[in-house]
Formats: C-alpha cells, sequence, structure tokens
C-alpha cells in the first residue's frame, strides 16, 4: 500500500494497523529524536518513571513488602502499557504525516496496515 492510498483509505475505509512497538521505538529513537512530540514522550515517560520509583522507595519503607510488591508492580505494569500506546499512537501520526517515514515504516516491517474485510453486525433499530 502506497502512502497516497494510505491518506485516502484512512479518511474513507476502515483499515486496521499493526504497529510492532519495539520496532517503532528503534525508529522514532533514531530518526525522530528531535520532534518535540517524540521528546514530549520521552520526558513525560522519564518523569512518570521517577515518580513510580520514588513512589516504590516511600512505599517500601511504610507498608509490609509484599504488599508494596503488589503496588508497585502494577504501578510499573501501567507505565509500561500507557508508554507502549503512546508511542504506537505517535507513529502512526509521523506515518501518517510523511511518506518517507511510512516507506521507512513498512519496509521495517514496524507498521502493517490491513482493510477490515469482516461485515460488521447489524446494529440494534436499524
Amino acid at each position: 500500500m502506497s502512502h497516497k492510498q494510505f491518506i485516502s483509505g484512512y479518511k474513507s475505509v476502515s483499515l486496521d494497523y499493526l504497529v510492532s512497538t519495539p520496532k517503532a521505538l528503534r525508529i522514532l529513537l533514531i530518526h525522530r529524536r528531535g520532534d518535540n512530540r517524540f521528546q514530549s514522550l520521552l520526558f513525560k515517560s522519564v518523569c512518570t518513571l521517577l515518580a513510580v520509583v520514588g513512589a516504590g522507595i516511600c512505599v517500601f519503607s511504610l507498608v509490609p513488602t509484599f504488599l508494596a510488591l503488589g503496588v508497585v508492580a502494577q504501578g510499573s505494569c501501567l507505565f509500561a502499557l500507557l508508554i507502549w500506546l503512546r508511542a504506537g499512537d505517535i507513529f502512526l501520526e509521523f506515518a501518517l504525516e510523511d511518506e518517507w517515514f511510512f516507506e521507512l515504516a513498512t519496509e521495517c516491517h514496524a507498521l502493517s496496515i490491513f482493510e477490515d474485510t469482516e461485515v460488521s453486525l447489524p446494529q440494534p433499530g436499524n
């Protein structure tokens, strides 16, 4: 799929995207390190990571270890999930904006695009 087909399909057809986040993060770190949106993601990620580590240190000194470990583990997983999702969104935004970046992403198999061919189920009231 070319970039022009992707842009026109993005607006008119139901497309499905598969973003390989580890590959996407590598490409973003190499090619888009200076972009404000990506720098904002990195800054927020570092601040959030420091907050999770600080909260973990405080929790370990205040409550029993088993309970503290459960709280810190859930906080860490939530932190990783949010970074994972936001990095995929930024990656897709860059692919929509720049044809060269789109070609790079699809050649590296960091971005796969599928057209939704399934017929949707009838909705109630139709």
